[in-house]
């Protein structure tokens, strides 16, 4: 069975190591070793990554005892150092001790109880029992949180039996049996847990709590510790600062100067689409059918114009059966539409000019839109509209 270093001292980062099997799975290429620093995935910490020789570890699971690091390449069995990837070691530490200290104040001062916690790439969660959260109870309880933080309080870890975990206060029962791994954080927390951590408060750095969301009849709140915070502040600050300059406003009032940005925005949007609509009006007056019928080739133009325009120049002109087409390599997109004068139906005028091309349509009586891919040019289009209406 591997030695599980990472629980001997969670701050080793390099060790020399013999492979003892190499294998593959529907995973990947594996191997096992003797002894190893690198932490399986589980209890919503993910598995370390670093390297074994020349090949990068890019997962590490246990199955029923077995630690298989998953590679990037086939090992031989052998001995090999083992570096690993102390900057993804030392967020997951962080952030997992950070849960610890946020759950416990969660539920010691508030009684909301923690029911599931996820670190992942970029933000870190813990899912509550609680429907809803003050905005005041978040911050005092972060605030709380980074007090803690600043007292250096051990973290200690050890291994109980059942019979000595039955004289203890578990903020929870564990879910394994046998030797059970606790983690205290002196007088804040006792639980049982399997993850790596640092050995006091002051490495979790800082917590700040970045927001909720309802999640499962409860409440997900995220937050991040450390250095993740610290780039994520960053980022904001970075931000922020070029809003600033871009808004031409101090920090203190950008909700304002958005704010006047976005109204003077819809403003000049619905103003926009009043001049549009009075060109498309215009340029529906301009269009003159010919014997009732009236097609046009408008390229490339989007065929939601399209089919404004053939709206109003069926108001226009009431009796008139249209075709409007756009196109665009190798492909068209039809829009037929009639007068309420007329008596044609253009979901059948679209049928048939849909055999022309592999695509399909729908509509109404009054006005149906369809295309697909085609080799036919519009003139062949033109032809078949105009000879149904024009016997019609």
């Amino acid at each position: 069975m591997t030695r599980k270093l990472y629980y001997d001292d969670p701050y080793l980062r390099e060790i020399t190591v013999q492979v003892a099997e190499s294998a593959s799975d529907e995973r990947g290429q594996y191997v096992v070793l003797d002894q190893t620093c690198f932490y399986p995935e589980g209890g919503g910490q993910p598995a370390d990554h670093g390297m074994i020789g020349a090949a990068a570890v890019q997962d590490v699971q246990n199955f029923d005892g077995e630690i298989r690091h998953y590679l990037d390449r086939k090992l031989e069995p052998g001995e090999y150092k083992a570096v690993l990837d102390w900057h993804r070691r030392w967020d997951h530490m962080q952030q997992h001790a950070g849960q610890h200290l946020l759950s416990a104040l969660l539920e010691d001062r508030h009684g909301f109880k923690t029911t599931s916690f996820h670190l992942g790439q970029e933000r870190v969660s813990i899912d509550l029992h609680q429907a809803s959260i003050s905005r005041e109870t978040l911050r005092q309880v972060e605030l709380e949180a980074n007090r803690i933080i600043s007292r250096h309080l051990p973290i200690r870890t050890q291994f109980v039996n059942e019979q000595q975990l039955e004289t203890l206060h578990l903020r929870k029962p564990p879910a394994v049996t046998g030797d059970i791994r606790l983690v205290e954080m002196e007088g804040i927390d006792l639980n049982a847990c399997g993850g790596t951590h640092p050995d006091n408060t002051a490495g979790i750095g800082l917590l700040k709590i970045i927001g909720t969301e309802k999640a499962k009849g409860g409440t997900r709140l995220y937050f991040l510790c450390g250095e993740r915070a610290l780039e994520h502040f960053g980022k904001l600050s970075d931000t922020s600062d070029a809003l600033v300059g871009k808004l031409n406003a101090p920090l203190t009032e950008l909700v304002q100067a958005a704010d006047v940005l976005l109204s003077e925005k819809m403003a000049a949007d619905k103003e926009i689409t009043e001049l549009k609509k009075q060109l498309l009006s215009a340029e529906a007056k301009a269009l003159t059918p010919e014997e009732g019928v009236l097609v046009r080739d408008f390229g490339d133009r989007p065929v939601k114009e399209l089919q404004q325009l053939a709206r109003l120049a069926t108001e226009h002109y009431p009796s008139v059966c249209l075709l409007f087409a756009s196109q665009a390599q190798g492909s068209i997109r039809l829009v037929c539409a009639k007068g309420n004068e007329s008596s044609a139906d253009m979901r059948e005028s679209l049928k048939r000019l849909l055999q022309e091309t592999d695509g399909k349509g729908g509509g109404t009586a009054a006005l149906a839109q369809g295309g697909g891919n085609t080799q036919e040019p519009f003139e062949r289009f033109q032809e078949i509209f105009t000879e149904i209406h024009a016997n019609g």
